[in-house]
């Protein structure tokens, strides 16, 4: 079970020159063309990909987390709609991107022999550090909204403040205040997506400094656990 954090992985600290982006997107397009599997082309790609980020038709694209958690399903996004028409089946690309599953026969040793060690070991820390923290958010919120209801209080006054002291110890507004103090980010209350990651991962962090290995474990466990629900739940709604 993962929670330590990861060196940092090989992506250089400016965004790429159009050629270097070009390159990579071009060999992406070639490989779908000659009959690559798209899943192996996809995670070539993203092994030669070399910028934390990018910006896409004026959208600002981070891939990489606090220089230590790397969101590669946000590249891979961002590479499927680049790819050639009728090369990659929609349902496969879709199930990727929703649930972060690749097509059976892609093993997880195939994807990190792909993506290189410190990439995958990146991609470990936004999967614990985020994908996993949001349920834990979410399954905490769901555990205090049941105490209250049996209490008979229904409205949701306070309910973020309880989820924030019992995970972070202390109150949503002063930890997302000393995360934009720490990254000079000013007083503003309304976070990008991206900043809302990056302030994710900033309190998985936080806890797992503030924990106890058998807390963090359960911790985990049960984030775990509310993911597979999600999933099962999204899975079933899709039909």
């Amino acid at each position: 079970m993962q929670t330590t954090v990861a060196p940092r992985p090989t992506l250089v600290s400016n965004p790429p020159t159009d050629e270097a982006a070009n390159g990579t997107v071009e060999r992406f397009r070639s490989a779908l063309s000659t009959g690559a599997p798209w899943p192996e082309a996809l995670l070539t790609a993203i092994g030669e990909w070399s910028a934390p980020s990018e910006v896409v038709d004026g959208v600002q694209l981070d891939y990489l987390i606090e220089g230590e958690a790397f969101d590669w399903l946000l590249l891979a996004e961002r590479l499927l709609r680049e790819a050639p028409a009728g090369r990659i089946p929609a349902g496969e690309a879709e199930e990727l991107l929703f649930t972060g599953m690749l097509p059976d026969g892609i093993t997880e040793a195939r994807v990190k022999s792909l993506l290189g060690p410190e990439k995958y070991r990146a991609h470990l820390n936004h999967f614990y550090g985020v994908v996993v923290e949001e349920a834990l958010w979410y399954a905490v919120e769901r555990e205090v909204e049941k105490e209250r209801s049996v209490l008979g209080l229904q409205h949701p006054f306070g309910v973020q403040n309880l989820i924030a002291e019992r995970l972070y110890r202390a109150e949503l507004m002063p930890l997302l205040r000393q995360f934009q103090r720490e990254h000079r980010r000013g007083r503003r209350v309304r976070l990008t997506l991206a900043q809302s990651r990056a302030f994710t991962y900033w309190l998985f962090k936080r806890r797992i400094g503030n924990s106890e290995q058998a807390r963090i474990a359960s911790d985990t466990r049960k984030g775990l656990r509310m993911l597979n629900e999600l999933r099962e739940r999204a899975a079933a709604d899709r039909g």
